[in-house]
């Protein structure tokens, strides 16, 4: 994976809030999160756990998997950047 994925707050800020006249606060009342929660997601400072990826999904329409799954992308591009060369030099084991 060349490009770093996208975080998920990037989506909400750049495309949901525009899109449907919500502000992070009032995302994060119908959400039923802090927001403090919701501001840290939005400002790429926070993770979309799997409690606020159904409740966005709930609130937004979407699935929980498609919050995790863009979230776990960019973690484990992340973890790829940060810890490549050791990752590099593991050597695999033969099954069988």
């Amino acid at each position: 994976m060349n490009r770093k994925p996208s975080h998920p707050g990037a989506l909400i800020r750049n495309v949901v809030l525009p899109e449907t006249g919500l502000t992070v606060s009032s995302l994060a009342e119908r959400c039923g999160v802090a927001r403090n929660t919701m501001s840290k997601v939005v400002n790429e400072r926070g993770d979309v756990t799997g409690d606020l990826a159904i409740r966005l999904s709930r609130v937004l329409g979407s699935t929980p998997e498609f919050w995790l799954t863009m979230q776990a992308k960019l973690n484990l591009w992340l973890l790829e950047q940060r810890n490549g060369e050791i990752y590099n030099r593991m050597e695999r084991v033969q099954i069988g």
